[in-house]
């Protein structure tokens, strides 16, 4: 009798412990199933086995799981910077020439780029989730017209992200811009601003580069095109009366001649220092010399004033105070070697290509912890 009761007993913890360890094993194997399926952090929460929560998931995770799919529609000619200089995408006419397109993924974000006069509330696609939308906001007109392209958003019922990248007033005047964030309800969540805004935290606001004359269809030069070994002799002088938006193929044809075949391109202040001739005189390697003077207006003033963005990516120029010590400037370019001036020129060509990167990378990571999160 007592026999039998011992087997009995022994028989029941054996199978207790096989029934704890089958639970475990099962246990394990759920968690690990459910691993597989969700990579964005589930992880248990309680002892039963079918409750998850979702654990906070860092950029780098969305990079190599989600796709997410941005729209940039492009409302100003600083867009085609972006596209075709910063993120270097493809573009080709469609309808005559009324609608430009392009597309490129870069990490697990997918762009589709439109622009053209064709692109406009009524034609852009309503189903769009995550948009960029470039605009211009340098004078009034303008000004109105971001205004009303902002207003328009309101109709479209799936949009979920909206950043901004605004070719900024000169002055750095664009409070009219702040009614339209999301920390004033507005729909924007952030902006990329150019010229030396005050209030760049790089949370949401962030300063951006003017770029080239893309209007005057200055190009993105590629880097291996430049001759940096061919002596300069030459010196170009050419002073216009009148500023023109236009560009004929005559003088555009000067104008990128005199910048491949120039050491030193000098950019003189304007309505604000940072002028498109200090990008489009590194396209080509030449060093661009700037007048140093933070012009009038409410833009940054400090240390690194004006051209703040440029300083601290460590640009390899030449500034003056005073064209009084351009005499003194021309006079040490008597005394290099041709091999120091070829050395210069491929600094000049490898610091504008890293720093049209850096611009992409900074674009894209934002985009990705706002847009994919």
């Amino acid at each position: 009798m007592l026999k039998r009761l011992s087997c009995k007993i022994l028989a029941l913890l054996v199978a207790s412990i096989y029934t704890i360890f089958t639970i475990y094993a099962l246990q394990v194997l759920l968690v690990n199933e459910n691993q597989k399926i969700h990579p964005k952090g589930l992880v248990v929460t309680s002892k039963s086995p079918t409750k998850f929560y979702r654990a906070p998931v860092k950029a780098s995770q969305y990079r190599q799981t989600n796709l997410v799919e941005v729209e940039i529609w492009g409302k100003a000619a600083i867009g085609l910077y972006l596209w075709e200089h910063i993120l270097e995408g493809p573009l080709e006419e469609r309808l005559g020439g009324a609608w430009r397109y392009g597309e490129k993924q870069i990490q697990n974000i997918k762009f589709i780029f439109r622009t053209g006069p064709w692109v406009v509330p009524d034609k852009v696609p309503k189903q769009t989730k995550n948009l960029v939308l470039v605009i211009n906001g340098r004078e009034p007109k303008k000004v109105d017209f971001a205004k009303a392209w902002l207003e328009s958003l309101q109709g479209f019922p799936n949009l979920r992200n909206v950043a901004v990248v605004l070719l900024g007033n000169e002055r750095c005047d664009n409070d009219w811009l702040f009614s339209y964030m999301k920390n004033n309800e507005g729909l924007v969540t952030f902006a990329f601003i150019v010229y030396d805004i005050t209030y760049a935290d790089s949370e949401i606001y962030f300063q951006w580069p003017l770029g080239v004359a893309t209007y005057r269809n200055f190009p993105n030069v590629p880097i291996l095109s430049i001759d940096v070994q061919k002596p300069q002799d030459v010196c170009f002088i050419k002073t216009r009366g009148t500023w023109s938006p236009g560009e004929s193929s005559k003088s555009a044809n000067d104008y990128h001649y005199a910048l491949a075949n120039s050491d030193l391109t000098l950019n003189p202040v304007g309505m604000n220092t940072e002028c498109y001739r200090i990008y489009e005189a590194c396209s080509y390697g030449s060093v661009p010399v700037i007048e140093d003077v933070v012009t009038p207006g409410n833009c940054r003033k400090g240390e690194k004033s004006p051209l703040h963005l440029l300083k601290a990516s460590k640009a390899p120029f030449i500034y003056v105070k005073d064209w009084n010590d351009l005499p003194m400037i021309i006079e040490n370019e008597k005394h290099l070697t041709h091999g120091e001036v070829v050395e210069r020129r491929k600094k000049v060509l490898l610091w504008y290509k890293t720093f049209k990167e850096s611009m992409r990378d900074n674009f894209v990571e934002t985009l990705q912890q706002h847009f994919a999160a």
